[in-house]
Parts: structure tokens; C-alpha cells; sequence
């Protein structure tokens, strides 16, 4: 076909067939440019809470201090090729900070399983101490009983490593995984005794 044997038509000139063709690819570019607009801003958000003082950090209200704590840990961990060596460079406050809301993290996306799966399992040996630290007792008591009742040692996750994705529906079948998330969300957020840790140690951050 020619070029100009092609028809351009104005939009009031389509069809009513072509309208929604149209229409979606408007939304969809909308839906597009917010959430790049959203990641923009969102970086700039992290940013300003790295390079703020800790006199500013410490006047943020209670509902932006876990995401700045968030952004200003993984900033120092970002530093270094091996986290094992970043994690050493932080205070202890920090330390408790990283674990546990890695954690989270993970359980939150993923469950359990991908806890144990993910190179996070590094975290798990020092993860019941955390979690009292912080003052959740509850979610202390439903992983020390999780991995005491199913003789899991948490000194050696040899066993979880797998090669590739299809292995882990393997691994999600080994223990109740699907018993403990369920009891996961159940319980108050993470987050929220994080934030409270954070206040309380809000100098060491």
C-alpha cells in the first residue's frame, strides 16, 4: 500500500466501532503517565529524606517516619557491593530497623516461604531478637513457634536454596506456610511497631 492510499481521519470523523479503541488508548496512556509521575515523585520523596538533617528527620511526623528510617538505612547499605559489609556500618537501632522490616517486607509480597527462599534468610538467625526489640511479641511468638515446630534451624537455609522459580512451589510445599501468613496478617502491622521503635531511637537514624 501507497502512502497516499492511506485515509487519516479527524476524530470526530471515526466511527462509533473506533471510539473505544481510541478511548483505551487514552486511559491507558494516562494510567501510564501517572505511574511514572508517581515513581518521580516517590524518588524525590526518598531523596529529600536522605539529605535532610537529623534535626529535620526528627521533626517528621509519625506517619512519614518509617518510610524516611526506610530510606535513610538503605542508603547507607547502598554504599557498599556486599550488604553483609553495609550492614556492619550501621547503628544497632539501624541494624533492628533493617531486619525486621525486611522481613515484613518479604512475608507481606511474597509469604513465608519467599523469606526463607530470598537471600533475606542471612537476617533470620538474628530475626527473633529483632522482633522483641521492637516490641512485637506477637510476631516473636509466631515464627519461634513456626520454626521450633517444624525443626527448621535458622543457622542453615541450605536446604531452601533453589536454582530457578519452578523450584519454589517445591519448597512452598515442604511446611504450613500458608497457616503461618494467614496468622502473618492477622496481627498488627510491622510497621507499626517500627515506627514506634523509630521514635523511640530517632537520634540513631
Amino acid at each position: 500500500m501507497r502512502t497516499d492510499d492511506l485515509i487519516f481521519v479527524s476524530e470526530n470523523e471515526r466511527s462509533d466501532s473506533d471510539v473505544p479503541f481510541f478511548r483505551n488508548l487514552r486511559e491507558q496512556k494516562k494510567i501510564i503517565s501517572g505511574i511514572v509521575k508517581s515513581a518521580k515523585e516517590e524518588k524525590k520523596r526518598q531523596l529529600r529524606y536522605i539529605q535532610m538533617s537529623a534535626e529535620d528527620f526528627a521533626q517528621l511526623p509519625e506517619n512519614e517516619l518509617f518510610d524516611a528510617a526506610y530510606a535513610r538505612t538503605n542508603a547507607k547499605l547502598d554504599r557498599f557491593e556486599n550488604v553483609r559489609d553495609g550492614v556492619r556500618t550501621l547503628s544497632k537501632p539501624q541494624k533492628v530497623f533493617f531486619a525486621a522490616s525486611y522481613y515484613e517486607m518479604e512475608v507481606s509480597n511474597g509469604g513465608l516461604c519467599q523469606f526463607f527462599v530470598n537471600s533475606s534468610r542471612c537476617i533470620a538467625p538474628v530475626l527473633s531478637e529483632c522482633l522483641q526489640e521492637i516490641g512485637a511479641d506477637e510476631h516473636k511468638a509466631l515464627f519461634d513457634a513456626f520454626v521450633s515446630d517444624n525443626q527448621i534451624d535458622v543457622r542453615d537455609f541450605s536446604s531452601f536454596e533453589i536454582d530457578d522459580l519452578s523450584a519454589f512451589t517445591a519448597q512452598t510445599e515442604r511446611y504450613p506456610f500458608d497457616e503461618f501468613d494467614e496468622a502473618f496478617y492477622a496481627l498488627p502491622p510491622l510497621t507499626d511497631y517500627l515506627t514506634a521503635y523509630v521514635q523511640k531511637h530517632i537520634s540513631a537514624f
